[in-house]
């Protein structure tokens, strides 16, 4: 079992602090990477989407280099997992290049996209691990997956089960697990998608509630659930993560892993953490054993993902990996605004725009008001982000740049200090789970202006998905 191995060398790799992993190994390898290949100083804040295809690929191999030199730290046993290049090819060349999710009407297909390519980017959106009250987390679930232009839903997290705390790793966590996936079943089936895909886990803050919630009596389709590990930043794994991937090998089921690294962080400049997204999908295939990579980029200073800067390195690093691998690599909206706003819809067509343009083969959000507001959220930015996602599909990189050079402006200097709107029961219909007039104006004010701007978001209902 290969993942044995990984475990393995969890236990006999070289002995690294974690304060030495941050502080010196990742800048100081990084570093040298960038300096190596030439790439310091390539940021073009011009086209927040790149546009130049060799610089992609010199992204990439620099990228690898640094998961082969690097590796993972196992933060359990303050060991270093590492592969030789040939180790780490064959398990990226051992993933997937396709999946199949869902079951009837509500199947669909995670494909290998390369960058402008017309096919299918698969919108996995929702709630996103917002906290949510307990009395209304079906409804809040519910308001997303009603959308039928969603593939799959991610759901937001319970902050107590029958009013009691979740605690990590209690057996509160345990029961919390599998409470979660019934309350999930019976959403998916108010909205008439019972076998629509969705997050589990989400609400479990360590292994346990995996363990309460997947493989077992009443838990989750193990085939259908989106089984994530995601991976502590930057490069880093512990044994709780380890236990979820061993908890899903036994299933006999795929995993979701991702991994999230930070523009103005440990690694450094924008191209710093181009580089090591580009770095973390190759480990996580290895490592966490990913059928599907999420790889993306956030901002270390307002947690954001929709700024020139963490759009640039998040594009280059998802054309550098879907240019050279057959690898499923994910994206994610992480808007700062919050619901009835227009910033939040701003942040949510440029992410959309260009992840549909970067080659990703799916999208997880929509972390709405940077998912810091217990029931901040609502299903309209999910039905909006997942419309301006199918409709780029394929669109020409100059358009998606026209494009998102006419929004960012609108709400740049907001990111700081952005409106938070308001929560889920006062932007929407708590009987119809529909927008309310306002929301909803400011919806059809950003469609209207897209399509203006040469985006038909109506695309979206004419695929052949």
């Amino acid at each position: 079992m290969k993942f044995l191995d990984v475990l393995d060398r969890a236990q006999t790799g070289e002995v690294c602090r974690l304060k030495e992993w941050d502080m010196k190994v990742i800048p100081n390898k990084v570093k040298e990477k960038l300096k190596e290949y030439g790439l310091e100083g390539t940021f073009d804040p011009n086209n927040p989407i790149n546009t130049d295809d060799g610089l992609a690929d010199d992204f990439w191999e620099a990228g690898f280099e640094l998961a082969v030199d690097v590796g993972m730290l196992c933060m359990s046993t303050d060991r270093v997992i590492k592969f030789t290049e040939g180790e780490l090819k064959k398990y990226i060349n051992d993933a997937p290049d396709e999946m199949q999710l869902g079951y009837g009407k509500d199947s669909f297909k995670v494909v290998k996209r390369k960058p402008s390519d017309g096919k299918h980017v698969s919108p996995w959106l929702g709630p996103f691990g917002i906290a949510v009250d307990e009395n209304l987390y079906i409804p809040i679930m519910a308001a997303s997956a009603q959308y039928r232009v969603l593939d799959a839903v991610i759901p937001g997290c319970l902050q107590t089960i029958y009013g009691r705390p979740i605690r990590s790793k209690t057996p509160y966590e345990t029961l919390a697990g599998n409470y979660e996936a019934r309350l999930q079943r019976e959403a998916l089936k108010a909205v008439g998608r019972p076998f629509m895909p969705a997050q589990g886990g989400n609400t479990s803050p360590s292994e346990y509630g995996n363990f309460g919630g997947v493989g077992v009596p009443g838990g989750a389709d193990q085939m259908n659930n989106l089984n994530v590990v995601l991976a502590p930043s930057e490069l880093k794994t512990d044994y709780s993560l380890l236990h979820k991937v061993a908890h899903f090998i036994n299933c006999e089921t795929f995993i979701y892993t991702g991994h999230h690294s930070f523009v103005h962080g440990f690694p450094g400049p924008t191209e710093g953490a181009a580089l090591v997204a580009v770095a973390a999908a190759c480990l996580l295939a290895s490592v966490h054993q990913g059928t599907f990579q999420g790889a993306d980029t956030l901002d270390a200073q307002n947690v954001s993902n929709s700024g020139k800067q963490t759009l640039w390195s998040s594009s280059i690093s998802a054309q550098a990996i879907s240019r050279n691998t057959h690898l499923l690599v994910g994206g994610m909206i992480n808007p700062v605004s919050g619901p009835n706003t227009e910033m939040l819809l701003q942040e949510c067509a440029v992410l959309s725009i260009m992840t549909g343009v970067s080659g990703y083969s799916f999208v997880v959000g929509v972390r709405s008001a940077g998912g810091g507001l217990p029931n901040y959220t609502s299903g309209l930015e999910s039905k909006f982000s997942a419309e301006v996602l199918l409709a780029s599909a394929g669109i020409d990189v100059d358009l998606a740049n026209g494009i998102i050079n006419e929004i960012i402006p609108k709400y740049e200097n907001k990111l700081k200090n952005p409106p938070r709107g308001v929560p889920f029961s006062e932007c929407t219909n708590l009987q119809t789970l529909q927008p309310k007039k306002e929301w909803h104006e400011i919806y059809e004010k950003y469609k209207n202006f897209l399509f203006d701007m040469g985006l038909d978001l109506t695309k979206a209902y004419r695929l052949n998905r």
